[in-house]
């Protein structure tokens, strides 16, 4: 896309094709009134995520869906970041299985314009068990939730000019862009809460889980897995970033998340969990590789625009109650 806009959009995705066009329909009715840029990035779907997106996108201007081969948010928040990003004024990042409430990016975009220090907005969830408990903790304390948070256009300028980007495979993404946020992107930059925000009128939705629901169950364990990887992660990256330079800093960072994983346990076998200490944190343990996928695997691709029959068209665009392509 050539040109500036207000507001530049992405979403992330793997196999959402039951709430992408929720998403999508809350992001483009969040964004009308401005000049806006939304990017659908959809990586390692087996469903017809890319499709729905398309049926939903219609007829909208500035909508991109891009496929990628290899299954990773970190990758293709990275390939969006390097590779595809239009010069914006604000840029928001929302999860597919996420719906943006009317008002949301209005109000992180004001929380960044109010706070001229600020890098980093967060929004607030509103639904879910652990939604009361999780906006106390992120008023509180701070923090960004991945599935709805706006990056300053000025931050994001200077972190692209470094070159550093998340490791792929990395589950805690959203944790390590809140950590470069708060250390205005040095890691011996002391730790500054202010710079990342919350705003409380930006919220979005999700679809209540059932745990009696088998695909809701076996998400439910494979999300207890990934927290678990999540956790080893935090430790491993803090290992790395606050050594002193230049063997520290976010610049050391390794571009394998699996490798870095590796690395960390081998360097001290009592941190390997076992099935005793660290179920959870053992499974995850076994699904580590060292070797890379294909670079061809990493690269975003154009989706031409599809058509959908009408059956598979119905039920997709309508949004989540509680909530009001450029190819």
């Amino acid at each position: 896309m050539t040109g500036a806009v207000d507001w530049s959009i992405s979403i992330y995705g793997r196999n959402e094709a039951a709430t992408i066009g929720d998403c999508l329909t809350s992001v483009l009715a969040a964004a009308g009134g401005r000049s806006f840029h939304v990017a659908v990035m959809l990586n390692g779907c087996t469903d017809r995520s890319a499709q729905i997106a398309a049926a939903t996108g219609r007829g909208a201007p500035g909508v991109d869906i891009y496929t990628i081969a290899h299954a990773d948010k970190s990758n293709a928040w990275n390939q969006f970041v390097h590779r595809l990003r239009p010069p914006a004024g604000t840029y928001f990042f929302v999860d597919a299985y996420a719906a943006v409430a009317p008002h949301s990016f209005s109000a992180l975009a004001r929380a960044l314009a109010e706070a001229p220090g600020a890098n980093a907005a967060a929004a607030l969830p509103s639904s879910g068990r652990s939604a009361p408990v999780l906006r106390e903790a992120m008023l509180r304390d701070g923090g960004l939730h991945g599935s709805l948070f706006a990056l300053s256009s000025r931050f994001l300028d200077r972190l692209t000019q470094t070159g550093w980007r998340l490791p792929v495979g990395l589950y805690r993404g959203d944790g390590l862009i809140n950590s470069m946020a708060v250390h205005d992107l040095g890691a011996t930059t002391p730790w500054q809460s202010a710079r990342v925000v919350s705003s409380p009128e930006a919220t979005w939705r999700t679809r209540p889980q059932r745990v009696f629901r088998p695909a809701d169950a076996v998400r439910h364990l494979r999300r207890r897995v990934r927290q678990a990887r999540g956790r080893m992660e935090v430790a491993a990256i803090q290992d790395i970033i606050y050594r002193a330079e230049p063997e520290g800093g976010f610049g050391a960072l390794p571009n394998w998340a699996d490798a870095m994983l590796l690395d960390w346990m081998a360097a001290d076998p009592a941190r390997r969990p076992t099935w005793r200490s660290n179920l959870f944190g053992m499974l995850a343990a076994r699904n580590l590789r060292r070797t890379p996928p294909a670079e061809a695997m990493l690269v975003p691709m154009l989706s031409p625009p599809v058509r959908l029959p009408a059956r598979d068209q119905a039920g997709y665009a309508a949004p989540i109650a509680g909530t009001t392509s450029r190819a």
